[in-house]
C-alpha cells in the first residue's frame, strides 16, 4: 500500500504504477508485474472524498470560529482547498487500492473461471 501511495510498483518498488493522472500502467517497466486485471473501481474516490470532507470540515469550522469571513469568500476559499485536495488525493488512493488489490491477489479471485 506504500508503495502504491507513492504511485510505484507494489511488487518491486521501482516501476512506475500510473502512464497518466488514472490510468493505470498494464505492467511494470522493471519487473514485469502485470497489472492490467487491477481495478480499484469507486474505491479510491470513496477514501478521497472521505478524507477531503473530514479536513475540510474541520479546517473550516476552525476558520468560521475564528475569523468573520465574507460568504462569498469562504465559499471561494474551501471549495479550491477541497479541488486541491481531491485533485492530490485521488491517484495516491487508487496506487494505495491497486497495492492492496495486488497484495491480496484479489484481482486473480475474480477473473478465475468457477468450478
Amino acid at each position: 500500500m506504500i508503495r502504491g501511495f507513492l504511485q510505484r510498483c507494489p511488487s518491486c518498488g521501482k516501476g512506475r504504477l500510473f502512464r497518466s493522472y488514472l490510468k493505470q500502467v498494464d505492467a511494470c517497466a522493471d519487473c514485469g508485474e502485470a497489472f492490467a486485471d487491477i481495478r480499484a473501481d469507486d474505491g479510491p474516490a470513496w477514501l478521497t472524498v472521505m478524507v477531503t470532507g473530514h479536513v475540510v470540515v474541520a479546517l473550516m469550522m476552525m476558520v468560521e470560529s475564528l475569523l468573520t469571513m465574507p460568504l462569498w469568500a469562504s465559499i471561494a476559499a474551501f471549495s479550491a482547498i477541497s479541488g486541491a485536495m481531491v485533485l492530490g488525493l485521488l491517484q495516491r488512493a487508487k496506487g494505495i487500492f491497486i497495492g492492496l488489490i495486488w497484495h491480496t491477489k484479489a484481482s486473480e479471485a475474480i477473473s478465475a473461471p468457477a468450478n
